[in-house]
């Protein structure tokens, strides 16, 4: 019986893993990059969007694309001014099942006025800038 040369066992093993990383790239994408391709993002946003980061000023549907989808929404008018509040909130912990930390982004005009509590959410641990 005859067995393949090493050379040929390392173009499959390689080939095989091009193809895993190949589908583990869009597996695992989190839409943030679809997202910025689709809607030609540059500069800035893009930045903001695919690090996961927001800012005031930024456009709400980039910033929901950074976040990623919220976990409810409320929208309040007051002198003709409408407000969403997009609420986004922890998973539970299993050391203490009863605190759900939650986070809320605010905007007005279809932009990001402000946003409190994203520093207590694990998954948006990264930096937020102030004022832009």
């Amino acid at each position: 019986m005859r067995f393949p040369t090493p050379s040929v066992l390392l173009l499959l093993s390689l080939g095989l893993l091009g193809a895993c990383g190949s589908a583990g790239g869009a597996l695992f994408d989190d839409g943030r990059e679809s997202y910025v391709q689709e809607n030609a993002l540059s500069g800035k946003d893009s930045v903001h969007v695919m690090e996961g980061r927001i800012y005031r000023g930024m456009p709400i549907d980039h910033a929901l694309a950074a976040l990623g989808p919220p976990a409810g929404q409320d929208t309040t008018t007051a002198d003709g001014e409408t407000r969403v509040e997009y609420m986004y909130r922890s998973r539970p912990n299993a050391f203490d099942p009863g605190n759900v930390p939650r986070a809320y982004v605010y905007a007005e005009e279809q932009t990001v006025t402000d946003w409190t509590g994203l520093d207590r959410i694990p998954r948006f641990d990264a930096y937020y800038e102030g004022g832009m």
